[in-house]
């Protein structure tokens, strides 16, 4: 009797099914990621879009930095540059007026840090600027004018309390009332937008040499003027001068449209 031939299996034929399912998997694993990322910005979007895409095609993705990358490293290297150009002229005025010593300038972080030695500025327990100094204040506020930076002035001391014929009863009350009185000057010497401007007082609270001498305590007295960029300050301080100069605007218009004359008070 002939044998019955064995009929042909037809596993082979649905082996589509696998890849099929898997390329199921990762098309709705790529709907899920898109809804999860709806809320990010459309660049970022559309550079996800493209990788994808990229990927899915097989299509090598070019290693190229994206333009929002490259233009950040150019506004960091164009921020540095700003910091170093401050600082040399900075120096510069340093050297002219013989205040080698007496008046650092340092690139940090968040800017460029002026340090001037309290004594030199200031009579003991006073917040009057001598004047034999003034002139170093007002070169400085030639720079901060042609950098237009928000600037934080810091007032310093060291752990002495003021003595009892002092007015001001704390370093607190006395590091404040130099920062401001600095403030002040810088303001009223070009002329400069008060918004600029920060005044803060930290007494002995931020010591940058031991209390425990002489020197150490008359290098903790100090005034330090901080032009800041890169931070969220100057972020904020481009927004006030936005918003001034909409306000001064809305304010003049009426002059323009009418009786010649604005409504500022």
């Amino acid at each position: 009797m002939a044998k019955k031939k064995k009929h042909e299996e037809h596993g082979a034929g649905e082996r589509w099914a696998v890849p099929y399912a898997d390329f199921l998997s990762l098309l709705l694993a790529l709907f899920i990621a898109l809804f999860a990322i709806s809320t990010i910005d459309k660049k970022k979007l559309a550079s996800f879009v493209e990788a994808i895409s990229a990927a899915f095609s097989f299509k090598p993705i070019s290693t190229s930095a994206p333009p929002s990358i490259i233009e950040g490293v150019g506004v960091k290297q164009k921020r540095e540059d700003t910091k170093k150009k401050i600082k040399e002229r900075v120096e510069q005025i340093v050297k002219k007026l013989n205040l080698e010593g007496k008046v650092q300038v340092e690139v940090i972080p968040m800017g460029v840090r002026i340090r001037i030695l309290d004594y030199i500025l200031f009579n003991p327990c006073s917040v009057e600027i001598k004047k034999e100094y003034q002139e170093l204040l007002s070169s400085v506020a030639e720079v901060i004018k042609e950098a237009n930076l928000p600037v934080e002035v810091e007032g310093h001391t060291d752990n002495i309390p003021p003595s009892g014929n002092c007015i001001y009863p704390s370093n607190w009350e006395l590091s404040a009332a130099r920062a401001a009185s600095v403030v002040r000057f810088l303001i009223q010497s070009k002329n400069l937008p008060p918004a600029m401007f920060t005044a803060v007082g930290y007494a002995d609270t931020r010591p940058i040499a031991p209390n425990t001498s002489e020197i150490g305590r008359s290098m903790n007295r100090r005034i330090e003027i901080n032009l800041i960029t890169g931070t969220d300050k100057e972020e904020e301080y481009k927004e006030k001068v936005k918003t001034e100069k909409v306000e001064t605007n809305e304010e003049v218009r009426p002059n323009l449209e009418g009786t010649g004359k604005s409504n500022k008070q």
